[in-house]
């Protein structure tokens, strides 16, 4: 492996830089131009926007291949030859390398990450010694793995902007359906090396070298979602933490009241196995209302959403960011994959 190429990023809370750099997308610029400059105490840390509407599994699946509907069409499709990540520290692992890849100087090629101890790694994790084991299982499951998005988009639009599909003169007049496919297929990783020191009474484990792929790398750089990282880690389960990201995400870039309704809530957050029967999508249904709750009360007062009483869903309304426009450690997701 190479020598270590980002020298800077050995703190998560890291981002006391302020030239590190940003991805914007001029044209949803307003999405996070809606506070005043106020003194940040934030410890910042990303992760792919795509993974706010479709994520890993939230418990270990004991597979190699793991599919997951998600919003607006999308599936994603989780591949590793042993595992694929999964779980809370699955997520903030994968929050790790995002970071790393978003604030890396070079774009669109590897980054190269090196930790001489696990006990390094997990300090920047910002978790205890007793989380070596998850985040080395985790470590092992990202390696080699690659994850698959799909997306399919229908659209109405003018006929004339697709004349040159046609034979001349014979394109349509007025309207047609358009239905835009998308798909990607990207490693997490190229590599990844450690060593398992045994001296006969213990096991260390330390010379950490990870190699993140360019196209991750570049994914990251394009389509990264900037979350307070220190709530993001606190938020204990799993589900807790993609409702956190996605609310943030999807809320802020909202120009009018969106209802979300029981059935699409379910079926991206907590999805039921279509062997179950109807009460099991209420008992998932609840389950997320009372961690949206949550996360109102003690990790996001800023958010804002209304519960339908009768049950049949939740309206979002566009909510104050929690991350600063104007601070240039903060990266400003892009407006499609």
């Amino acid at each position: 492996m190479a020598d270590k190429k980002n020298s800077e990023t050995t703190e998560l809370a890291l981002w006391n830089d302020p030239e590190a750099p940003t991805t914007i997308d001029s044209s949803i610029d307003e999405m996070f131009a809606i506070e005043h400059a106020r003194p940040s105490t934030k410890q910042i840390s990303y992760i792919p926007s795509f993974f706010t509407t479709a994520s890993l599994p939230f418990r270990n699946v004991n597979k190699t291949v793991f599919v997951r509907k998600g919003s607006n069409g999308i599936i994603l499709t989780l591949t590793s030859p042993k595992n694929v990540p999964f779980g809370k520290y699955g997520r903030l692992l994968l929050s790790l390398l995002t970071t790393h890849a978003v604030i890396s100087t070079q774009k669109n090629a590897p980054v190269y990450l090196e930790y001489a101890t696990l006990s390094d790694l997990l300090k920047e994790m910002q978790l205890p010694k007793q989380r070596g084991g998850d985040i080395k299982e985790q470590l092992e499951c990202f390696s080699n793995a690659t994850f698959m998005f799909e997306q399919s988009i229908r659209e109405v639009k003018a006929a004339y902007l697709f004349e040159d599909l046609y034979d001349k003169g014979s394109a349509p007049k007025g309207d047609v359906t358009v239905n835009t496919r998308t798909t990607g297929n990207i490693r997490f990783t190229e590599g990844v090396q450690y060593m398992e020191v045994d001296d006969g009474n213990d096991t260390k484990f330390g010379r950490f070298k990870i190699i993140l792929s360019a196209e991750f790398a570049g994914f990251c750089q394009a389509h990264a979602v900037p979350i307070d990282y220190a709530v993001y880690k606190d938020i204990s389960s799993a589900s807790g933490k993609d409702l956190y990201a996605w609310l943030v995400y999807r809320n802020n870039g909202l120009k009018e009241p969106l209802f979300v309704p029981r059935k699409n809530l379910v079926e991206q957050f907590m999805p039921v196995d279509e062997s179950s029967n109807r009460s099991q999508e209420a008992v998932n249904y609840k389950r997320l209302i009372d961690e949206l709750k949550q996360i109102k009360e003690k990790y996001y007062p800023e958010v804002k959403f209304t519960i339908a009483p009768d049950g049949s869903g939740v309206t979002l309304y566009k909510s104050p960011t929690p991350i600063l426009k104007d601070d240039k450690r903060y990266a400003l997701i892009t407006a499609s994959i």
